[in-house]
């Protein structure tokens, strides 16, 4: 079982409430063993919990995280009450599981504890513009190493985010694209990203080697592509890919779907993208399945 789980920035006026994390030997904090899910919570529900739920614990079994889906699901259920209480319509949760407090040095303790981490954030004050105007991404220069054991979970070493998304960059830009260190197109440092020209249609990169497997990448391949009848491809993507694109967008489980209106080249200057016709297509369907990302 795992210890009371900690819940930060739930009460009235963004107050500490029951924060006894042990910071100072917690595993995640020390090795970054642990996942993490960043939730949309509107109207009283997480609308895609069970995809959250479904990832974090392919993870959490990978990274040898033991965690019980009931007691998380309770979890979840009791900071979604607190802030039904508190009368919150949107908001970003967070949840943090790591492997708990002990061990010596990287050897598992014999009984691992985890710790349930749970953090509301509000909602980014750009997302309905973003969805309907789009934005323009950069190409970040640090590569993103390949491995395959770590590939399409989310877990808490992100630094190469960091990195890339504090990289210099044109101030027009909302996010950048990361490659592998073998050049291919992964994702954003945020985000996932789908591409289509009509000679090979719609694809997503793969990321059987490296990249995270977004929640809301695998609706999009597993339900609403399949809705309109589309057919999307999960490959491999260069640089001449994405040059000869005609549509994109990039999505996550907070903004949705969002397009792409521009890539910012090598020389300084920006390439233009149209959005496409797909895109809003997609972007109602999923709205209509799911109204919070309306």
């Amino acid at each position: 079982m795992a210890i009371d789980p900690i819940f930060v920035n739930l009460g009235a006026n963004d107050q500490l409430l029951d924060a006894t994390v042990s910071l100072a030997s917690d595993r995640g904090l020390a090795f970054g063993q642990g996942t993490f899910e960043t939730m949309l919570y509107s109207d009283g529900v997480i609308p895609l919990f069970d995809w959250h739920i479904k990832r974090l614990s392919i993870g959490s079994t990978r990274l040898q995280v033991p965690i019980d889906i009931e007691e998380l699901t309770a979890v979840v259920s009791k900071a979604c009450a607190m802030l039904a209480a508190q009368q919150s319509e949107k908001c970003v949760l967070k949840l943090i599981v790591t492997a708990g407090v002990g061990g010596i040095g990287y050897q598992n303790p014999i009984n691992c504890k985890n710790q349930i981490v749970v953090i509301k954030n509000d909602l980014p004050t750009n997302i309905l513009d973003q969805r309907d105007v789009g934005i323009k991404l950069w190409c970040c220069q640090h590569r993103l190493p390949r491995n395959k054991v770590l590939a399409g979970i989310k877990h808490l070493n992100r630094l190469d985010q960091i990195i890339g998304r504090n990289e210099q960059h044109p101030p027009d830009c909302s996010d950048g694209l990361m490659y592998d260190d073998h050049g291919c197109l992964i994702e954003t440092t945020s985000a996932n990203i789908f591409l289509y020209n009509s000679t090979s249609g719609w694809v997503t990169p793969d990321l059987e080697f490296v990249g995270v497997a977004g929640v809301m990448r695998s609706l999009l391949i597993e339900i609403l592509f399949a809705e309109q009848n589309l057919f999307v491809s999960q490959a491999s993507v260069s640089q001449r890919d994405l040059a000869s694109a005609e549509e994109l967008f990039i999505c996550n489980s907070i903004r949705g779907i969002v397009p792409v209106v521009g890539i910012s080249q090598d020389e300084g200057i920006m390439r233009d993208y149209k959005i496409g016709k797909t895109t809003r297509s997609l972007q109602c369907a999923l709205s209509t399945a799911f109204p919070c990302f309306q």
